[in-house]
């Protein structure tokens, strides 16, 4: 495994960075300006990446100081500045190269392996579903054992152009799978269109998707391209699709089937070459029970069904995202928030989350901005969190992490969480599978397919 060294201050940049290049078979060690001009002296790094504008020590000093005990390692420059006088400098520092934040993680890659004298063009090794996760899409968060088959699904089938439906409570982050599909294919360099399928309204939504030629209707002054078209060659997500008007639904399953369309007004159709990602809060088979939506359109975007796991169901996730919400609000709003105090994220996990994610984020955002400062302590949370913490008893029988024989291997302890948890929603509801799916927030087929492979036996059907 080759040695890399990244210096930055920027400690989100490092961490997501440092995730990227381990994905790609590199032992990261990650340091500030002045760490990074100690670390370079010992010459035992096969690449070095570098920012330029640090404080303390800045990115030309390491390279002049990394010139003098390993001339022939290569460095990479990288600056937030798009200034050619700060490249001009680097290169004649004896960086190989220059890179400008925020840049394109292939562009990182090839310029990487370029320096090592690595070919390119060869095929990357097969990752691992959070390594896949960590080179193509570090932005979906979260290694609680109930995210964990979205992320294997993802890595599975994000480089194929099949149909897939999205489905989970509002704001559990279905945009954000789609995009990590994006992220993982061949297209991932052409446009992404998202249509918010609710927004439109009725009326217009063949115009909106299909397009229309001058003429087609009252007010049709000039051409109009449909959101489909806009996405050629590309990937279209179609956000909220349970909410279509039930007879657009058959023009959607022929632009979809046949792979082309009719813009309104137009007799001649149109070939598109477009991947279509759909997403919706609604259960669709219930909603083709009841005649609102249609069964053969169902089964043609259902090819691969993703379920996104509400965030009560990922209470292991909810620090992950507390900090990396804390990180953002903190920078965004010019704060300097410490932390939450342990007794905090208790209350946090506790909480049932009808919002999911996005009701986090905002709750971390408003805390941030009013606090300022300091770490955030119980009493800084709104009042219906502080009731439900009076209200609701600390659990005495969480799982004991300690159950997976001391192993430091973090699936083994994930899959230790994970049996507890099950086992105890069950005993809980006496075996009833449909209650303890609803205590766990799962889907019941998703609860019985995980009794499936770990082989859990419930004392009652």
């Amino acid at each position: 495994m080759r040695k890399l060294l990244l210096c930055d201050d920027e400690e989100s940049l490092c961490r997501g960075l440092a995730r990227l290049l381990r994905s790609l078979s590199f032992d990261v060690v990650t340091a500030d300006g002045p760490r990074g001009f100690e670390l370079v002296r010992s010459g035992c790094f096969d690449v070095i990446i570098t920012d330029l504008r640090m404080p303390g020590v800045n990115g030309l000093e390491i390279i002049a100081e990394a010139r003098k005990h390993s001339p022939n390692t290569p460095i990479i420059a990288m600056s937030g500045s798009a200034e050619i006088p700060d490249a001009v400098r680097a290169m004649r520092a004896g960086a190989r190269d220059f890179l400008i934040k925020p840049f394109d993680i292939a562009a990182l890659e090839e310029v990487i392996f370029q320096a090592i004298g690595m070919d390119d063009k060869t095929p990357p090794p097969m990752l691992d579903p959070l390594q896949w996760r960590d080179r193509y899409a570090p932005f979906l968060l979260g290694e609680d054992p109930a995210i964990l088959p979205v992320i294997a699904t993802l890595s599975q089938v994000a480089d194929t152009n099949c149909t897939v439906l999205i489905q989970g409570e509002s704001g559990t982050g279905k945009e954000l799978v789609a995009r990590s599909l994006v992220a993982g294919s061949a297209r991932a360099d052409q446009k992404f269109v998202a249509v918010n399928c609710a927004a439109i309204p009725s009326n217009l939504v063949e115009s909106e998707l299909f397009g229309h030629v001058r003429g087609a209707f009252t007010g049709a002054t000039a051409n109009r391209t449909g959101r489909f078209a806009q996405a050629h060659k590309g990937t279209i997500f179609l956000d909220e699709i349970g909410e279509m008007e039930f007879n657009v639904q058959a023009k959607l399953l022929r632009v979809i089937q046949d792979r082309q369309l009719f813009p309104v007004g137009q007799e001649d159709p149109v070939d598109i070459d477009v991947r279509v990602i759909a997403a919706t809060n609604r259960n669709l088979l219930e909603e083709v029970s009841t005649g609102r939506f249609r069964q053969d359109l169902f089964w043609r975007l259902n090819v691969i069904p993703i379920e996104m796991p509400p965030l009560r169901a990922r209470p292991l996730d909810i620090p992950i995202l507390t900090e990396h919400f804390l990180e953002r609000a903190n920078k965004h709003h010019s704060r300097s928030v410490g932390g939450f105090e342990p007794g905090t994220l208790q209350v946090l996990r506790r909480h049932n989350w009808p919002g999911n994610i996005r009701e986090l984020e905002n709750l971390v955002e408003r805390l941030v901005i009013v606090n300022r400062s300091g770490r955030i302590g119980v009493s800084d949370l709104p009042p219906t969190l502080r009731q439900e913490r009076e209200m609701t008893p600390v659990p005495s029988d969480l799982p004991d992490l300690s159950s997976a024989a001391g192993s430091t291997d973090l699936r083994a302890l994930l899959e230790a969480v994970e049996d507890r948890m099950i086992s105890e929603a069950l005993e809980r509801t006496g075996g009833n599978k449909n209650k303890a799916a609803e205590l766990l927030g799962l889907n019941r087929t998703t609860l019985v397919e995980k009794l499936r492979r770990k082989r859990l036996t419930p004392t009652m059907s």
